[in-house]
């Protein structure tokens, strides 16, 4: 079983590298140096719409947490789509790995900033293929030497800040603003993946919203300390879709300078793609384990690692590197992707305090409906609003692929459901059996 502190460092992981690596750059070519204000903004939404999810968590701790909610308490329809959209989800791994490029390419210019982007999502792949608890402890070392570097980061930057290129601080008005809070959501709220694991950590109860709410708050005060250090050392405008190093390398000493690009902008991407691997299987585990995905699509190999599916992750995540598209379209695309599956979560989760009122009542998320409503607004509003605002700009080719996903995934369990019933296997009734939850 994972403990607290597992548990822990995978969420700091996993937060850090969308975040501070891959998205300052494009957030301040949004908002300019209101992006340390942007940060500190999306983490406050974050707690907010997560909410939900920590009480859900709480209650029904399962392998695979979205899929088996959303099928147990919404039918099968509905985790069908939750799995198939996660699954486009794994996008993001493209979005870390071009990121990873940028720092590394200039190093090295053997390869392009997409090609070693590749290769590092690979060798994780390979890595992950080992197991989930090797996976973590592994996690562990890497999270801790991440955040030193970040920290020499921000700690050189403070005695040389020039205030006044603070100023204008919204050079981008309101809805530039805006538009990079709903983009640093996807980057601060990546604790919320633990909870594919709450099935396989110890007191899930406990561990998910406390891990979830410290990692959050701690990260989101770093990220803070990171973007002060980006637009408070040089013109901001110097910065967009800039990786850090370009505002480094007017206050970094050299041997800083190679300590953060080695432990600091490498391990952040790292972490989060490590993490990815480690949490999203279990979903398609468990679809595999109730027949809406064949049997053999999630067995796993001899160190108990599912095998086919982190091979098909690797697959899509690794497809936008390939077609060379550009970091900010593969970010605004990668955050709409993970935006998709919570609009069916957070539908599902409200489902739990009729389903389960004696868990509910005796966890300590137990309030009453209009404020669970009112969270369940604020969700789903947040979820909706980032997306449009994030579509805007995005090349058509980009969102005709997204509208095409959403559609083979609304298809895909009436086709699915259907062939099984000819073999006299109900499909709805498996993904419905609650008896998963104990």
């Amino acid at each position: 079983m994972l403990s607290f502190r597992d548990v822990f460092f995978i969420a700091v992981g996993q937060i850090i590298g969308a975040g501070v690596v891959a998205l300052t750059g494009v957030a301040i070519g949004m908002t300019g140096p209101s992006v340390v204000l942007a940060y500190l903004a999306s983490a406050v939404l974050v707690l907010i719409v997560t909410a939900l999810i920590m009480m859900a968590g709480s209650v029904l701790p399962a392998v695979g947490a979205y899929y088996a909610w959303c099928s147990r308490l919404g039918g099968g329809w509905m985790g069908s789509i939750v799995l198939m959209l996660t699954l486009l989800a794994s996008m993001s791994f493209a979005l870390y790995g071009s990121s990873f490029g940028l720092y590394l390419q200039p190093l090295f210019p053997l390869l392009s900033a997409n090609q070693w982007g590749i290769l590092v999502v690979v060798l994780l792949f390979a890595g992950n293929l080992v197991g989930l608890h090797l996976a973590a402890r592994l996690q562990m070392l890497l999270v801790l030497l991440l955040v030193s570097a970040l920290a020499v980061y921000a700690g050189f930057a403070v005695p040389q800040l020039d205030m006044t290129l603070l100023s204008p601080a919204f050079p981008k008005g309101v809805v530039g603003f805006v538009t990079a809070v709903f983009l640093l959501k996807f980057a601060t709220s990546g604790a919320y993946m633990i909870v594919g694991l709450s099935g396989e950590m110890h007191e899930p109860a406990r561990t998910i919203p406390r891990v979830m709410t410290l990692a959050t708050v701690l990260v989101a005060a770093l990220y803070a300390l990171v973007a002060l250090a980006s637009v408070g050392t040089l013109p901001w405008q110097e910065m967009i879709d800039q990786p850090l190093t370009v505002a480094g390398r007017t206050f970094l000493p050299g041997w800083a300078m190679t300590y953060f690009l080695v432990f600091g902008a490498g391990l952040a991407i790292v972490t989060t793609i490590n993490a990815q691997f480690m949490q999203l299987p279990r979903t398609f585990m468990l679809a595999s384990w109730d027949g809406l995905l064949p049997e053999w699509f999630g067995r796993i190999n001899r160190h108990g690692a599912p095998w086919l599916i982190l091979s098909i992750m690797l697959v899509v995540g690794t497809a936008p590197l390939l077609l060379d598209m550009q970091i900010g379209d593969i970010a605004r695309a990668a955050t709409i992707a993970a935006n998709l599956p919570a609009l069916f979560v957070y539908w599902a989760v409200m489902q739990i305090p009729d389903a389960y009122p004696e868990r509910f009542a005796a966890s300590a998320f137990h309030m009453k409906r209009g404020y669970l409503w009112t969270l369940f607004a604020l969700s789903q509003g947040a979820s909706v609003i980032g997306m449009v605002f994030l579509a805007q700009d995005l090349e058509a080719g980009v969102i005709w692929v997204l509208g095409i996903w959403t559609v083979l995934s609304l298809a895909y369990y009436p086709l699915r459901r259907r062939a099984l019933a000819r073999r006299g296997i109900d499909l709805e009734a498996r993904m419905t059996d609650r008896s998963i939850f104990g």
